[in-house]
């Protein structure tokens, strides 16, 4: 629960993955915007190229060369331009798409886990009021046991996983392992008061 709690579904990573989204976004648009200036300013100067080159106020067959030279270059990267525009508006295109799939699953997802959350929380606590409970429970059911036997059975509590008391049921140990007990420990379980452990598993044995 706890575990749950702290990754919240996984939130984090898709957030993470909403803002890339949201950037590649931006600059897909950036590079798109760049391209259409471009090519309006490749248009505007082969437009002023143009002009001069059949205005016929240019004589010089040097010059005249030269502007034609420069008129073709202005064409080729006002056409390479034009080119990339398309391609660039594309994945400007699909960047949008794919962060507004993310976007609408992040939300989802939040939605979900807001509910999920408030019953992990309210789980949490009910779990924790038990816990004192329990707690209130074997301090007052411990301080009616001797000492020496409490320190025994924290002892192997601490050993055995959390498991030191098991029941007998027909002469055999209920551990995991199901034992049978030797005569002498299920005579002497019915005998005394004292504690009586398993020789085998090692755990405190309660007749039934």
């Amino acid at each position: 629960m706890a575990v749950e709690l702290k990754a919240e579904a996984g939130l984090p990573g898709l957030r993470g993955e909403a803002e890339t989204a949201r950037v590649k976004t931006l600059e897909a648009r950036v590079q798109h915007s760049r391209l259409l200036n471009e090519v309006s300013a490749l248009r505007e100067r082969l437009q002023q190229i143009e002009t001069r080159l059949y205005s016929g106020t240019i004589t010089n067959m040097r010059e005249l060369t030269a502007l034609q030279e420069e008129q073709n270059t202005a064409k080729r990267n006002l056409a390479q331009a034009e080119e990339s525009v398309g391609p660039a508006a594309t994945a400007s295109q699909e960047a949008n798409q794919a962060y507004e799939e993310k976007r609408t699953d992040l939300a989802k997802r939040e939605d979900e886990w807001k509910a999920r959350e408030a019953t992990l929380k309210s789980e949490s606590q009910a779990l924790a009021r038990a816990y004192k409970r329990m707690e209130r429970d074997r301090n007052a059911t411990a301080a009616r046991v001797k000492p020496e036997d409490l320190a025994v059975y924290d002892s192997i509590l601490k050993r055995k996983e959390g498991l030191a008391v098991v029941r007998v049921e027909r002469g055999i140990c209920q551990c995991p392992r199901r034992l049978k007990l030797p005569l002498r420990e299920t005579a002497k379980l019915k005998d005394t008061e004292a504690l009586v452990t398993c020789s085998s598993c090692g755990r405190i044995l309660l007749a039934t």
